[in-house]
């Protein structure tokens, strides 16, 4: 299995008003057998459109998944899937389509439980509204098809996988410090799980992409125990000219060739709540 989260980001206008101005999806990147395989902490789990408003991401069975959704989000960017403009049921109605049609020419023996996450934007600007919904294939037939609500503000959307159950106790200690119910609180708390490793199906590197009020969707790389990832690789070359944003663990911007916070970021210091005594 592994971890997968979503949630929201939010913005204040004037004293009391919050919009929502973002929506991501993380993960880990640990891929699991069964026996003597082991396991193998570089499978990619997220997708993204970039030049449309979709992300995707799924846990539990991994071939098949890795393999459709790769395909469709390649439909999307050729405008083969569906039109841009469409509405967010209509584009998910169409998503599961594809895929249970895919599904009938797999295998029956192979088809194996999976689950996902699909983030999408309707509109523009402050006017425009984020949208999650929840798809879930059970031995090869579509089990749920559901639009999860969206908070007024920053909030998590949903928590799937073997590593739900940890991640959610680990933030509730973000929730109850000074940065609960933040965009910072939900990825910390989630690199922390990781890092704790209570569940041993979730692990290596996090994976983030995220959607903001205009513009497709972004592929974050992350800053992960003294190192650079992007989609569960670690990135060992000169990054200095790339587009990519990346994140480090107290979800702080970073200078991906120092590995520190960039100067003109904002700082996001560990909550003195969680902050563990010295020696």
């Amino acid at each position: 299995m592994t971890t997968l989260i979503a949630w929201t980001g939010a913005d204040q206008r004037g004293s009391n008003e919050w919009r929502l101005a973002s929506i991501y999806l993380a993960t880990d990147s640990r891929i699991t057998w069964t026996g003597t395989i082991g396991k193998w902490d570089c499978g990619r789990k997220l997708f993204t459109a970039r030049q449309e408003p979709h992300l995707i991401g799924y846990c539990g069975d991994v071939l098949f998944p890795i393999q459709a959704l790769g395909q469709l989000v390649e439909r999307i960017e050729h405008n083969l899937l569906f039109s841009p403009g469409s509405t967010s049921s209509g584009c998910a109605d169409r998503i599961v389509t594809f895929l249970a049609d895919s599904l009938k020419k797999y295998p029956p023996l192979e088809r194996r439980d999976f689950s996902l996450l699909y983030a999408t934007r309707e509109g523009l600007g402050t006017a425009c509204s984020f949208h999650l919904f929840q798809v879930d294939f059970r031995n090869g037939v579509l089990e749920l098809l559901s639009p999860l609500p969206m908070p007024a503000r920053s909030g998590l959307l949903a928590a799937l996988g073997s590593g739900a159950k940890p991640f959610k106790q680990t933030l509730k200690q973000w929730d109850a410090s000074e940065v609960g119910g933040t965009s910072r609180a939900f990825y910390s708390a989630f690199a922390a799980a990781l890092t704790d490793g209570s569940d041993r199906s979730s692990g290596g590197p996090p994976q983030l992409v995220g959607l903001y009020r205009i513009g497709g969707g972004r592929s974050f790389g992350t800053v992960w125990q003294g190192k650079r990832y992007f989609l569960g690789t670690e990135v060992k070359d000169a990054v200095q000219v790339s587009p990519v944003q990346w994140h480090n663990e107290l979800f702080e911007i970073c200078d991906p060739l120092t590995l520190t916070r960039k100067g003109d970021a904002q700082p996001q210091p560990m909550p003195r709540s969680l902050q563990r005594p010295q020696q």
